[in-house]
């Protein structure tokens, strides 16, 4: 599927954009010069060719390996992999126009759980009530697979941005909100929401730490 906007800045120039000689356009396609080398660092991990139906989604190991940041880690998806057949839609992302498959290979999978996993069990939290359903809350899930139910890239920095306006949620929920209809939200989740969050949460971490290229949010 050819990208439509520069993996960059986000920008769709009229005169096109000049594909990632390195994955051919599969997961980076850009409008500048500039803009490719400003964004390198991001696009490095998932620069290279994709076959048929693969799609770059990101494993999140368990708490073992605390801090989250250290977490979230790209995997490559075939077609095979079980989370397109048993994998759960995320209720938030999806109300937010992020719709997100989520995988537990403890819960889903049948495999023997070390330890929790805090940042998947808050992708998880339903858009209703701000829980994660029961199966979620009392088995540990232990590592996990989140990927684009569109399957379009998803990269570290994207589920970073996620995780953290779920957090941010969850800091400011209150059941007294549900009966408004928004959940225990004072505003029902959007996609401009998370685009608002998303914008202001770039600017700060680019300031703060000086990650740079670390700017579109698609």
């Amino acid at each position: 599927m050819p990208l439509e906007r520069c993996s960059k800045c986000g920008n769709s120039p009229s005169g096109g954009l000049q594909n990632c000689s390195g994955c051919h356009g599969a997961t980076g396609a850009y409008c500048s010069r500039e803009c490719q080398v400003a964004h390198w660092k991001v696009h490095k991990p998932v620069c290279r060719p994709l076959e048929d139906n693969q799609v770059w989604g990101i494993k999140i190991l368990d708490n073992r390996y605390q801090p989250w940041s250290t977490q979230f880690q790209h995997v490559l998806l075939d077609p095979s992999h079980p989370i397109f057949t048993q994998g759960e839609l995320c209720p938030l992302t999806e109300q937010c126009g992020f719709p997100l498959l989520i995988y537990s290979d403890a819960i889903h999978g049948g495999l023997k759980a070390y330890e929790d996993n805090q940042p998947a069990v808050y992708l998880r939290i339903e858009a209703a009530d701000g829980f994660a359903p029961a199966h979620w809350q009392f088995n540990m899930p232990g590592t996990c697979s989140v990927v684009r139910q569109d399957r379009k890239l998803l990269t570290k920095e994207a589920i970073e941005i996620v995780y953290s306006y779920h957090s941010h949620l969850l800091d400011m929920a209150d059941p007294d909100f549900i009966p408004l209809g928004n959940g225990p939200w004072s505003r029902r989740p959007s996609p401009r929401s998370l685009k608002t969050f998303a914008d202001d949460y770039r600017k700060e971490e680019i300031q703060r730490e000086g990650r740079q290229g670390f700017d579109y949010f698609p």
